[in-house]
Protein backbone atom coordinates (compact mmCIF):
# COMPACT_ATOMS: atom_id res chain seq x y z
CA UNK A 1 0.00 0.00 0.00
CA UNK A 2 1.25 3.45 -0.88
CA UNK A 3 2.20 5.75 1.94
CA UNK A 4 -0.62 8.16 2.86
CA UNK A 5 1.67 11.13 2.47
CA UNK A 6 2.41 10.11 -1.11
CA UNK A 7 -1.27 9.58 -1.88
CA UNK A 8 -2.34 12.85 -0.36
CA UNK A 9 0.43 15.43 -0.55
CA UNK A 10 -0.17 18.87 0.90
CA UNK A 11 0.18 21.81 -1.42
CA UNK A 12 2.39 24.30 0.38
CA UNK A 13 1.13 27.32 -1.56
CA UNK A 14 -2.48 26.61 -0.56
CA UNK A 15 -1.41 26.22 3.06
CA UNK A 16 0.50 29.51 2.83
CA UNK A 17 -2.51 31.41 1.47
CA UNK A 18 -4.70 29.93 4.22
CA UNK A 19 -2.04 30.90 6.76
CA UNK A 20 -1.82 34.45 5.43
CA UNK A 21 -5.61 34.73 5.58
CA UNK A 22 -5.82 33.54 9.18
CA UNK A 23 -3.04 35.93 10.25
CA UNK A 24 -4.82 38.82 8.53
CA UNK A 25 -7.98 37.74 10.32
CA UNK A 26 -6.16 37.99 13.65
CA UNK A 27 -5.20 41.57 12.77
CA UNK A 28 -8.81 42.35 11.85
CA UNK A 29 -10.29 40.81 14.98
CA UNK A 30 -7.69 42.44 17.23
CA UNK A 31 -8.57 45.81 15.69
CA UNK A 32 -12.25 45.07 16.31
CA UNK A 33 -11.50 44.14 19.93
CA UNK A 34 -9.48 47.31 20.50
CA UNK A 35 -12.37 49.37 19.16
CA UNK A 36 -14.93 47.44 21.24
CA UNK A 37 -13.00 48.12 24.44
CA UNK A 38 -12.57 51.80 23.56
CA UNK A 39 -8.80 51.50 23.15
CA UNK A 40 -8.94 52.53 19.46
CA UNK A 41 -11.44 53.76 16.88
CA UNK A 42 -10.89 51.87 13.64
CA UNK A 43 -14.47 52.18 12.26
CA UNK A 44 -14.43 48.51 11.27
CA UNK A 45 -17.95 48.41 9.82
CA UNK A 46 -18.06 51.83 8.11
CA UNK A 47 -14.57 52.52 6.72
CA UNK A 48 -14.30 51.13 3.17
CA UNK A 49 -10.67 50.16 3.73
CA UNK A 50 -11.66 47.90 6.61
CA UNK A 51 -14.64 46.51 4.71
CA UNK A 52 -12.45 45.56 1.74
CA UNK A 53 -9.82 44.19 4.11
CA UNK A 54 -12.42 41.83 5.58
CA UNK A 55 -13.65 40.91 2.09
CA UNK A 56 -10.09 40.09 1.01
CA UNK A 57 -9.73 37.65 3.91
CA UNK A 58 -12.98 35.89 2.99
CA UNK A 59 -11.96 35.71 -0.68
CA UNK A 60 -8.61 34.15 0.23
CA UNK A 61 -10.21 31.49 2.43
CA UNK A 62 -13.05 30.57 0.07
CA UNK A 63 -10.92 30.82 -3.07
CA UNK A 64 -8.37 28.36 -1.69
CA UNK A 65 -11.26 26.09 -0.74
CA UNK A 66 -12.32 25.89 -4.39
CA UNK A 67 -8.80 25.20 -5.65
CA UNK A 68 -8.32 22.54 -2.96
CA UNK A 69 -11.51 20.77 -4.09
CA UNK A 70 -10.05 20.39 -7.59
CA UNK A 71 -6.77 19.07 -6.22
CA UNK A 72 -8.60 16.59 -3.98
CA UNK A 73 -10.30 15.07 -7.03
CA UNK A 74 -6.87 14.44 -8.58
CA UNK A 75 -5.71 12.19 -5.75
CA UNK A 76 -8.47 9.69 -5.02
CA UNK A 77 -11.16 11.76 -3.29
CA UNK A 78 -11.83 10.25 0.13
CA UNK A 79 -15.52 10.44 1.08
CA UNK A 80 -14.85 9.41 4.69
CA UNK A 81 -12.23 12.13 5.12
CA UNK A 82 -14.61 14.64 3.52
CA UNK A 83 -17.39 13.72 5.94
CA UNK A 84 -14.99 13.92 8.89
CA UNK A 85 -13.85 17.36 7.83
CA UNK A 86 -17.43 18.52 7.28
CA UNK A 87 -18.46 17.30 10.74
CA UNK A 88 -15.50 19.09 12.32
CA UNK A 89 -16.20 22.39 10.58
CA UNK A 90 -19.97 22.21 11.12
CA UNK A 91 -19.44 21.37 14.79
CA UNK A 92 -17.01 24.27 15.15
CA UNK A 93 -19.51 26.60 13.47
CA UNK A 94 -22.19 25.48 15.91
CA UNK A 95 -19.84 26.12 18.82
CA UNK A 96 -19.12 29.63 17.55
CA UNK A 97 -22.86 30.32 17.30
CA UNK A 98 -23.49 29.09 20.85
CA UNK A 99 -20.64 31.09 22.38
CA UNK A 100 -21.44 34.32 20.53
CA UNK A 101 -25.16 33.94 21.33
CA UNK A 102 -24.27 33.57 25.00
CA UNK A 103 -22.15 36.74 24.78
CA UNK A 104 -24.63 38.85 22.78
CA UNK A 105 -27.87 37.40 21.33
CA UNK A 106 -28.40 40.57 19.27
CA UNK A 107 -25.23 40.24 17.16
CA UNK A 108 -24.34 36.55 17.45
CA UNK A 109 -22.77 34.66 14.53
CA UNK A 110 -25.52 32.57 12.96
CA UNK A 111 -23.92 32.21 9.51
CA UNK A 112 -20.28 33.25 9.52
CA UNK A 113 -17.25 32.02 7.62
CA UNK A 114 -17.26 28.54 9.19
CA UNK A 115 -20.98 28.07 8.52
CA UNK A 116 -20.42 29.11 4.92
CA UNK A 117 -17.49 26.74 4.46
CA UNK A 118 -19.54 23.83 5.84
CA UNK A 119 -22.54 24.45 3.57
CA UNK A 120 -20.46 25.45 0.54
CA UNK A 121 -18.29 22.33 0.79
CA UNK A 122 -21.39 20.15 0.30
CA UNK A 123 -22.71 22.27 -2.56
CA UNK A 124 -19.31 22.45 -4.26
CA UNK A 125 -18.95 18.66 -4.00
CA UNK A 126 -21.80 18.43 -6.49
CA UNK A 127 -21.16 21.51 -8.61
CA UNK A 128 -17.53 20.60 -9.22
CA UNK A 129 -18.65 18.15 -11.91
CA UNK A 130 -20.28 20.89 -14.00
CA UNK A 131 -18.43 22.17 -17.08
CA UNK A 132 -16.47 25.38 -16.65
CA UNK A 133 -18.89 27.47 -18.72
CA UNK A 134 -21.78 26.40 -16.49
CA UNK A 135 -19.77 27.26 -13.36
CA UNK A 136 -18.85 30.65 -14.79
CA UNK A 137 -22.51 31.36 -15.59
CA UNK A 138 -23.59 30.31 -12.10
CA UNK A 139 -20.89 32.56 -10.64
CA UNK A 140 -22.36 35.50 -12.55
CA UNK A 141 -25.84 34.70 -11.20
CA UNK A 142 -24.50 34.55 -7.64
CA UNK A 143 -22.68 37.86 -7.97
CA UNK A 144 -25.82 39.51 -9.35
CA UNK A 145 -28.04 37.77 -6.80
CA UNK A 146 -28.08 40.56 -4.18
CA UNK A 147 -29.42 42.91 -6.86
CA UNK A 148 -31.67 40.67 -8.92
CA UNK A 149 -33.22 38.30 -6.40
CA UNK A 150 -33.62 40.32 -3.20
CA UNK A 151 -37.11 39.96 -1.76
CA UNK A 152 -38.75 40.57 1.65
CA UNK A 153 -39.57 36.87 1.91
CA UNK A 154 -35.86 36.20 2.46
CA UNK A 155 -35.89 38.42 5.56
CA UNK A 156 -37.37 35.52 7.53
CA UNK A 157 -34.91 34.34 10.19
CA UNK A 158 -34.63 30.84 8.70
CA UNK A 159 -33.70 32.27 5.27
CA UNK A 160 -31.20 34.97 6.26
CA UNK A 161 -28.29 32.61 5.51
CA UNK A 162 -29.11 32.88 1.81
CA UNK A 163 -28.12 36.56 1.70
CA UNK A 164 -31.14 37.82 -0.23
CA UNK A 165 -32.84 39.86 2.48
CA UNK A 166 -33.47 43.55 1.61
CA UNK A 167 -31.67 44.57 4.81
CA UNK A 168 -28.60 42.66 6.01
CA UNK A 169 -28.96 41.22 9.52
CA UNK A 170 -26.89 42.47 12.43
CA UNK A 171 -24.09 40.01 13.08
CA UNK A 172 -20.41 40.33 13.91
CA UNK A 173 -19.59 37.81 11.18
CA UNK A 174 -21.96 37.32 8.25
CA UNK A 175 -20.91 35.42 5.10
CA UNK A 176 -24.17 34.47 3.33
CA UNK A 177 -24.43 31.97 0.52
CA UNK A 178 -25.19 34.72 -2.00
CA UNK A 179 -22.95 36.17 -3.34
CA UNK A 180 -20.06 34.49 -1.50
CA UNK A 181 -20.54 31.02 -3.01
CA UNK A 182 -19.21 32.60 -6.20
CA UNK A 183 -15.71 32.68 -4.69
CA UNK A 184 -15.16 28.92 -4.25
CA UNK A 185 -16.66 28.42 -7.72
CA UNK A 186 -14.05 30.78 -9.11
CA UNK A 187 -11.54 28.78 -7.09
CA UNK A 188 -12.63 25.64 -8.95
CA UNK A 189 -12.09 27.41 -12.27
CA UNK A 190 -8.68 28.57 -11.09
CA UNK A 191 -7.83 25.02 -9.98
CA UNK A 192 -8.74 23.67 -13.41
CA UNK A 193 -6.52 26.29 -15.00
CA UNK A 194 -3.65 25.36 -12.68
CA UNK A 195 -3.74 21.61 -13.39
CA UNK A 196 -3.45 22.27 -17.13
CA UNK A 197 -0.21 24.22 -16.71
CA UNK A 198 3.01 22.62 -15.55
CA UNK A 199 4.47 25.88 -14.23
CA UNK A 200 1.37 26.58 -12.18
CA UNK A 201 1.43 23.10 -10.66
CA UNK A 202 5.10 23.58 -9.84
CA UNK A 203 4.21 26.81 -8.01
CA UNK A 204 1.51 24.96 -6.10
CA UNK A 205 4.13 22.46 -4.93
CA UNK A 206 6.40 25.29 -3.76
CA UNK A 207 8.73 24.29 -0.94
CA UNK A 208 9.17 27.18 1.51
CA UNK A 209 12.76 27.85 2.49
CA UNK A 210 12.26 31.16 4.31
CA UNK A 211 11.03 31.08 7.94
CA UNK A 212 8.10 33.34 7.01
CA UNK A 213 6.95 30.87 4.36
CA UNK A 214 7.27 28.03 6.85
CA UNK A 215 5.24 30.01 9.40
CA UNK A 216 2.48 30.72 6.88
CA UNK A 217 2.29 27.05 5.90
CA UNK A 218 2.15 25.99 9.54
CA UNK A 219 -0.64 28.48 10.23
CA UNK A 220 -2.49 27.24 7.16
CA UNK A 221 -2.30 23.62 8.24
CA UNK A 222 -3.80 24.52 11.62
CA UNK A 223 -6.09 27.35 10.47
CA UNK A 224 -9.24 25.96 12.09
CA UNK A 225 -7.61 25.59 15.50
CA UNK A 226 -6.12 29.08 15.26
CA UNK A 227 -9.50 30.48 14.22
CA UNK A 228 -11.20 28.94 17.24
CA UNK A 229 -8.67 30.00 19.87
CA UNK A 230 -7.33 33.36 18.70
CA UNK A 231 -10.37 35.49 19.53
CA UNK A 232 -10.88 34.14 23.07
CA UNK A 233 -7.20 34.90 23.71
CA UNK A 234 -7.33 38.41 22.23
CA UNK A 235 -10.70 39.35 23.68
CA UNK A 236 -9.94 37.76 27.04
CA UNK A 237 -6.55 39.44 27.22
CA UNK A 238 -7.97 42.89 26.50
CA UNK A 239 -10.79 42.30 28.99
CA UNK A 240 -8.28 41.43 31.71
CA UNK A 241 -6.13 44.42 30.75
CA UNK A 242 -9.06 46.82 30.91
CA UNK A 243 -10.26 45.33 34.19
CA UNK A 244 -6.78 45.64 35.71
CA UNK A 245 -6.37 49.24 34.54
CA UNK A 246 -9.80 50.29 35.83
CA UNK A 247 -9.13 48.69 39.22
CA UNK A 248 -5.70 50.30 39.57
Amino acid sequence: MMDAKIQKPRYALLDAVRGAAILLMIVYHFSWDLTFFGLADFRIFTDLKWIWFANLIVCMILGVMGVAQVMARRRNFNVRAFCRRFALIAGSAGLVSLVTYWMDPGTYIFFGILHHIAVASVIVAGLIYLPSLALLSLTGVLVAGPVLFVHPIFAADQLLWLGLSPAPPISVDYVPLVPWLAVPLLGILAGRWIVRREAAMAALNWNPAHPLGTLLCLAGRHSLAIYLIHQPILYGGLYLYQTTVSVS
